[in-house]
Parts: structure tokens; sequence; C-alpha cells
């Protein structure tokens, strides 16, 4: 049976892609007498780098962002967007950077003072454990004045983090920084000396009365950092999330140099403490060839799932880290 969040979503896909189809009608068909014709913006963005020898590193980016603005029959200044992003790095033949982003967003009045539109994101980011992350809704922006805007979107949102849950939690390592993985059950009848060899200071056992022969011990292949054997891993979580983003744009030089910088708070409807923090500033200037720019991005972004709780990554054994940046330097042609 669907839900209403399934429904919702597919609505809002036909929506989109029937507001594409329209608008590239628009294109084909527009002539000299029209008062907004439609116009299609289209970037293309690819780095590749690769070390062989003392360092063995492939990093691979590729990006495409098309735009697509003009008039939806009453709708003026209606604004299309579609961006995806993936990045795939590997460092001596480990996965280092897996991430993807899709988005399809619909502005109407896109560049009035107040602007309605509808969200869609499909997105992973392995390095930090989320496995799928989909969220879509509506929203608006409301331009306070040239430069600066504040936007609030509600979203209904369904998440799937790798992380594990743990059955075990009658041992006082369960709330601890120690967790057992790859663990053997020991049979006491392979060891003559039992008590002698399996003292309870430096084996785990799952009983109160370790002196008990019944009592089960367990050998791990990890010495240096343990997990729990016996966990399940957590299942996907849909819910609701408030999204705000205020906005500061500056155009200077003639728009040669553009500075954007968003910041977006995103808590959860029902839990203010399960909240997301993203900074975004990107930084454009145009080049001698007008088709040309560098562009300087950075990124920095807080989770506080990871702040609140400790969620072992484990490919490495380690804590995820509650903040990650990225900067990046490079070249982007539009046609």
């Amino acid at each position: 049976m669907p839900t209403l969040k399934n429904k919702t979503f597919y609505f809002m896909l036909f929506l989109l892609s029937s507001v594409v189809q329209s608008q590239n009608t628009d294109t084909v068909t527009v002539d000299d007498t029209a008062s907004s014709p439609s116009e299609m913006y289209t970037s293309v963005d690819i780095s590749y780098s690769q070390d062989k020898g003392n360092t063995d590193f492939l990093s691979l980016y590729y990006g495409l962002n098309f735009t697509l603005v003009g008039d939806l029959g009453t709708l003026k200044d209606t604004e299309f967007l579609f961006d995806f992003s993936r990045s795939d790095d590997q460092l001596e033949g480990q996965p280092f950077t897996d991430d993807q982003s899709i988005t399809l967003k619909f502005d109407v009045w896109a560049n009035q003072r107040f602007s309605p539109f509808l969200f869609l994101q499909k997105s992973f980011d392995k390095s930090i454990g989320l496995e799928d992350r989909l969220n879509y809704g509506l929203g608006a922006k409301v331009g306070l004045s040239r430069m600066f805007s504040v936007s609030y979107a509600f979203l209904a949102e369904k998440e799937d983090y790798n992380y594990y849950t743990y059955t075990d939690s009658t041992s006082a390592l369960a709330a601890g920084d120690y967790y057992f993985t790859d663990s053997t059950a020991l049979d006491p009848a392979d060891y003559a000396d039992w008590d002698y060899y399996y003292d309870w200071w430096y084996y785990y056992a799952d009983g109160a009365d370790i002196n008990n022969n019944d009592t089960t011990f367990y050998a791990y292949t990890d010495s240096s950092v343990f997990y729990y054997d016996d966990s399940t891993e957590a299942k996907p979580e849909e819910f609701f999330r408030h999204s705000i983003r205020p906005k500061l744009k500056l155009k200077l030089f003639e728009d040669n140099l553009v500075f954007d910088y968003r910041f977006y708070y995103k808590p959860r409807v029902d839990d203010f403490d399960d909240y997301l923090l993203e900074h975004e500033l990107q930084i454009s200037l145009s080049t001698f060839y007008e088709a040309l720019t560098v562009n300087l991005n950075y990124t920095n972004k807080f989770n506080s799932r990871y702040d609140s709780e400790l969620i072992i990554n484990r490919d490495t054994g380690l804590p995820y880290k509650a903040r990650d940046e990225n900067l990046t330097l490079g070249l982007s042609l539009m046609f």
C-alpha cells in the first residue's frame, strides 16, 4: 500500500518532469515577439587525478548543472534546476571519498522578492556512513534586500546510515569506548586449565559469574579495536525536517566576481537535538574568455548525530567525526 510520503514523492517527480517538458517546448517555439523567452544554461565540471608509485591515489569528480529560466503560462519568471555531482576517490585501492548528489528544484517567480519552490534531492556520502538520503518538499524564499534573502522548506526525509545497534546491553562496556567484533566463542573442553588462561581481566564474558565454567568467553581477532559481534545494522528512518537558509550574494566588478554564501540549519521536526548545519561558500571569477570561470568552493558540514553518540566506522574502526570540511578550486565551462 503506497504511503502518503511515497504518493507525495511521485507527484512531485511527475510535476517537475512536466515543468521541464513544458519549458523545453517554449524554448523551441518562442519568437521575437515573446515578452520573456526561455533561456537555458548548462555547465559541466570534470576533474581527474592519479598518483602511482610511493602513493597510490585515484581521484575522479564530474558534475552537470542545467538551469532553465522563463515564463510558464501565467507563471512568470520561473526557474527549473537540475544539478548532479559525483566524487569517487581511492587511496591505496580503498575508498577515500564516495559521494553523489542529484537535485531537482522548481522555483516560481525565481528572481522576485517572494518565491515559492518545490525541492527534491537524492544523495549519499559513504565516507561519513550515509548510505542514502532522500528528501523532498516545498518552501519559499523572501528577499530582504538585493543581496540578502532567507528561505524556509518543510521536507519529508528518508535516511539510511551505515551504523549498528548492539543487542548485548548487559555489559558495562556497552555504553563505553570499546566495541567487539569478529569474535569466536571458546569451548572450555579444549583447554586444560580454563580458569588460569581465561581470567576476567583480559576477556569479556556475557555472564555475571565469571568463575563458572558455563560462562561463555570470546576470542577477538583485533586486539586494538573491539566491536560487539551480536550487532545488527540500523534500519532507515523516515521523518520530517525543517530547513532554514539565510543567503548572502554579492556581485562585483560588473558581475565578473560573484560571492555567494549560504548557511543551512536543518533540525528534525520531532527532535531538535538531531540537526544538520551546513556552510557553503562559492566565489566565481570570470576570465578573459566569457564562458570560462574560476571557482572556489568551500563547505563545512556538522552532523549532531555523530556529536551526541559514538558511531563506529566499521572500515576504519574509528568513530565518525561530527564535522567535515572541503575546499575545491577549479575551472567551469558554460555553453
